[in-house]
């Protein structure tokens, strides 16, 4: 019988849900994350995720992954399964590596 692992991480954070949130939900804040390494791109104009622009369940946009900010070397196909403002989301992506 395979065996089930549970990893818990946490992290303490100098700032209010409200603004850490402020910076998560946008894919500056994301590309902040991945750098310098990787950034990730977005339709133009699009920067801030919000409730009436995702539809939930469904592929948002195709995003490209790019290293160095320059060569790409993954795709990523954006789809939120919930989306929770100053709360969280949940994420079902699929890639060019994985399916989900």
């Amino acid at each position: 019988m395979p065996r089930s692992h549970t990893f818990t991480f946490s992290s303490v954070l100098h700032a209010s849900p409200e603004r850490i949130w402020e910076r998560v939900s946008t894919l500056s804040g994301v590309n902040a994350e991945l750098g310098p390494w990787l950034r990730m791109t977005g339709p133009r104009g699009l920067d801030r995720f919000e409730p009436a622009n995702i539809p939930v369940g469904q592929r948002m946009f195709r995003s490209w992954l790019l290293l160095l900010g320059v060569v790409p070397v993954e795709f990523d196909d954006l789809t939120f399964v919930r989306f929770e403002p100053g709360r969280g989301f949940l994420e079902r992506s699929s890639m060019a590596s994985q399916r989900v």
